[in-house]
């Protein structure tokens, strides 16, 4: 699950007023990489959902050779399961796994707080102070996406804060394999990432109250997981709305022209 970065041959894709611009010097593949990878992070893929790479190559515009390069790269990252003979997928942690890395993220959490005990003074503690405000705001007026985002970076910030490159990376990835978690087993309408907890938290850290804090982490990780519905039911989406993309088509296809809706099933289905 790594990012591609090679140009595309064909015209980039239309951007749908309603989402962001693209960021600059951002290619077709570059694009199609950020922008898999983003609603995967923000549920608007679920676990399970299938992604033929002929109905990717239309809405990117791309060739086939680089939607296959950015699958095997986002499959890397253990984002996607690529399946012989069936092809690419979401991945689709069972619920044991998702115990098991739950468990995982607590030891390793626990870890980021007693490793901020060895960098004080924390000068980033106001930034983060912000940031948690921001969660509020995304909460309050149900902003989800935005919500999932900020509730994960607050975790890789902290982890940041350590100054631990290896600890980071390691945190990145096992936060991403929980985010599918959450995708596939919350309980619709709940947040399972609490800002009151993070700021909890945070006031602990800021206090130099770390043993608090670390249990606080603890309670707020195991929160997490009792909240998630382990046992639910694939979900059925619009690959093209959920990815906020209609591509304008290899040079010289007509524009304009009616296209079959894809409803694409997840896996099982």
């Amino acid at each position: 699950m790594k990012i591609a970065t090679r140009p595309s041959a064909f015209a980039e894709p239309h951007q749908d007023p309603s989402m962001p611009s693209p960021a600059a010097g951002e290619n077709g593949e570059t694009r199609m990489q950020r922008q898999l990878a983003d609603a995967i992070y923000e549920h608007r893929l679920p676990p399970g959902t299938k992604l033929p790479e002929v109905e990717l190559c239309r809405i990117f515009g791309v060739t086939r050779g680089v939607v296959r390069k950015v699958l095997n790269r986002l499959a890397a990252e253990e984002l996607l399961d690529l399946i012989p003979n069936r092809g690419a997928f979401v991945a689709r942690p069972s619920v044991d796994e998702t115990r098991d890395v739950y468990e995982l993220r607590r030891i390793l959490e626990a870890g980021v707080v007693r490793g901020l005990a060895r960098h004080a003074p924390h000068r980033w503690i106001d930034e983060l102070r912000r940031q948690v405000a921001e969660e509020r705001e995304a909460n309050r007026v149900g902003d989800t996406p935005r919500y999932i985002r900020l509730a994960g970076k607050f975790h890789l910030d902290l982890v940041a804060a350590t100054g631990n490159a290896a600890l980071e990376q390691h945190l990145k990835r096992v936060v991403s394999r929980t985010s599918l978690m959450v995708a596939l087993y919350d309980v619709p309408g709940t947040n399972t990432c609490s800002f009151h907890e993070h700021l909890e938290i945070l006031v602990a850290i800021e206090a130099g109250d770390y043993a608090r804090a670390e249990r606080l982490m603890e309670e707020h990780l195991l929160g997490c997981e009792r909240q998630l519905r382990l046992g639910g039911e694939p979900q059925r989406v619009d690959l093209e709305q959920a990815l906020g993309a209609v591509s304008e088509g290899p040079p010289g296809r007509r524009q304009g022209a009616a296209r079959r809706p894809w409803n694409l099933p997840a896996v099982g289905s």
